[in-house]
């Protein structure tokens, strides 16, 4: 009975991590990537960089900074804020379970 109690208690503990985006890797294997940069960008100037790049894409992005390395931008839908979260590689939305 107390191993029974045992993986409950540890199911509900993991349950939140497993909900949590991760975008510190690119998805689909290696990625080489050619740039250049002239002096550095901000963690602000990066985020109008991604909000910029989602509006052009008709996403009504806001309030953008990073979590996880995601994008995480506040949407506005039908009148309603949501949070989302965006892949930096692909800008791809990645669902929160």
């Amino acid at each position: 009975m107390k191993s029974i109690a045992l993986a409950v208690l540890l199911a509900l503990i993991a349950t939140p991590g497993l909900a949590v985006p991760m975008c510190y890797a690119p998805k689909g294997g290696n990625i080489v990537v050619f740039e250049f940069q002239i002096g550095k960008f901000s963690e602000t100037e990066r985020a109008q960089f991604y909000e910029q790049r989602l509006r052009m894409m008709g996403i009504d992005a806001r309030q953008t900074t990073f979590w996880n390395g995601c994008v995480q931008t506040d949407v506005r839908e039908n009148g309603k804020l949501t949070m989302r979260f965006y892949d930096p590689w692909t800008l791809e939305e990645i669902p929160v379970d």
